[in-house]
């Protein structure tokens, strides 16, 4: 974490000279609308904007993603849970003791097609 803040801070101070750097004025027309001022402004503008595109396209395929493995976390925990239960099971057959009959849990589908996009 200390070191994206570090680079993160490193590319502020970066772009801050750049802007600095870079007073020469252009116009940007977007559609009918034009807009006039210094070239490291507009760049960083153009950059920021940029950001936000990529934040928005990427962020419902990150929330998808978190929800599975959160799910795949409670699987993976019920899983652990009968694996114990089965390794006491398996411990006290070998010991000759009388043991109840376990119910098979519900095989884990995984339907891949849930997975992607």
């Amino acid at each position: 974490m200390q070191l994206l803040t570090l680079v993160g801070m490193l590319i502020t101070i970066a772009s801050v000279v750049f802007a600095m750097a870079n007073t020469t004025e252009v116009t940007v027309t977007i559609m009918n609308g034009s807009f006039t001022g210094p070239l490291g402004v507009v760049l960083l503008m153009a950059l920021v904007v940029g950001g936000l595109i990529v934040a928005l396209v990427s962020t419902p395929g990150t929330l998808r993603r978190q929800w599975r493995i959160k799910h795949l976390d409670k699987r993976v925990a019920e899983l652990e849970k009968t694996c114990a239960a089965q390794k006491d099971r398996i411990e006290r057959l070998e010991r000759g003791e009388s043991v109840a009959e376990l119910t098979p849990t519900p095989a884990f589908d995984v339907n891949a097609s849930r997975l992607m996009f």
